[in-house]
């Protein structure tokens, strides 16, 4: 039986090999980071940023190229220097930038604009047409939260994402207000309405022609971590259970999810630390060579879930 120590040594190892990774992977001239190869990506370059932040690592250039690459509006495209809006991305930039103290005037436009953003069941006639016509779907369209891109429908992982960078900001007194207010409101009836009915969520709908949805590990984390003020709902108690069952789980990038919105309900009354050790321990084994993992988000999320206790989690949703 490996001893508390030997466990925290070898996660301490692994991790140290992860955010070395992290620097050997930046892009030229602190150009930030790719998934892969050499095209500036959003997420990577935010995760990786809130990785060797929690390290306390710092780098010369700083937030500078996550900042270059925001487009009009304050918001980010998912790669590359602005094309193509994605709120999943703007929603991660935003967070990151909060927690790593930036100047509120950098990105208080970016707020803005997912306040104001409406999913297209946000319009009336579309969300008749989902009440009334297409009932291959299940779900209430007068709940709506945040699409990946503009002019589609709500997704479970942006909407969750951008509750979470909402919630921070307005924890912080950057943003306030009835329509703030409103938009959180709307954003959390609609993940709890598109929750599988085994607990848990698919990447948007529940139940398709009829057939109910099996979860992802992923985006029933970043749910999780989004809805942790709901704790008290039968829908978050049970589905964080199911999260629990996974820690055995054969992807780094879901396991990494799983640890971080799991260590957001320590305080929650349920014990989480056996899960939570079993999962750290699978995921370190996972990750012992960095240089063999493609997606640099992963590396970026792993360093992050194998932090030191307790976790700094950048996705716990501030009170």
């Amino acid at each position: 039986m490996i001893s508390s120590f030997a466990r925290y040594e070898r996660q301490r190892l692994a991790r140290c090999r992860l955010l070395d990774e992290l620097l050997r992977r930046q892009l030229p001239a602190g150009g930030g980071w790719s998934h892969r190869g050499a095209q500036f990506g959003t997420e990577p370059t935010a995760l990786a940023l809130l990785a060797l932040h929690s390290a306390s690592i710092a780098l010369k250039d700083g937030i500078a190229p996550l900042i270059a690459h925001q487009g009009a509006e304050g918001l980010w495209a998912a790669v590359g220097d602005g094309d193509g809006i994605n709120f999943w991305a703007t929603a991660l930039a935003v967070n990151t930038l909060s927690i790593l103290g930036t100047n509120p005037a950098t990105y208080i436009e970016s707020i803005r604009a997912l306040v104001r953003l409406r999913p297209v069941e946000g319009s009336w006639l579309v969300s008749l047409k989902f009440r009334f016509l297409d009932r291959h779907v299940q779900f209430d369209p007068r709940k709506y939260g945040w699409p990946w891109v503009p002019d589609t429908v709500s997704w479970v992982a942006p909407t969750a994402m951008t509750l979470i960078a909402l919630e921070r900001a307005k924890s912080r007194g950057i943003v306030g207000g009835s329509e703030l207010q409103r938009r959180l409101r709307l954003g959390t009836e609609m993940l709890i309405d598109r929750a599988c009915p085994g607990g848990g969520w698919n990447a948007g709908n529940a139940v398709v022609y009829g057939v109910p949805l099996r979860p992802h590990i992923d985006t029933t984390a970043a749910a999780l971590a989004a809805l942790r003020p709901r704790y008290g709902l039968p829908i978050v108690r049970h589905s964080l259970r199911c999260l629990l069952r996974n820690s055995a789980c054969p992807s780094p990038y879901s396991l990494a999810w799983m640890i971080l919105a799991a260590d957001a309900y320590k305080d929650g009354g349920m014990d989480i630390s056996p899960a939570i050790n079993s999962a750290r321990d699978h995921l370190t084994s996972l990750v012992e060579d960095p240089r063999t993992i493609e997606d640099t988000s992963t590396i970026a999320l792993a360093a992050l879930a194998l932090g030191s206790e307790p976790i700094n989690n950048p996705f716990e949703v501030e009170g």
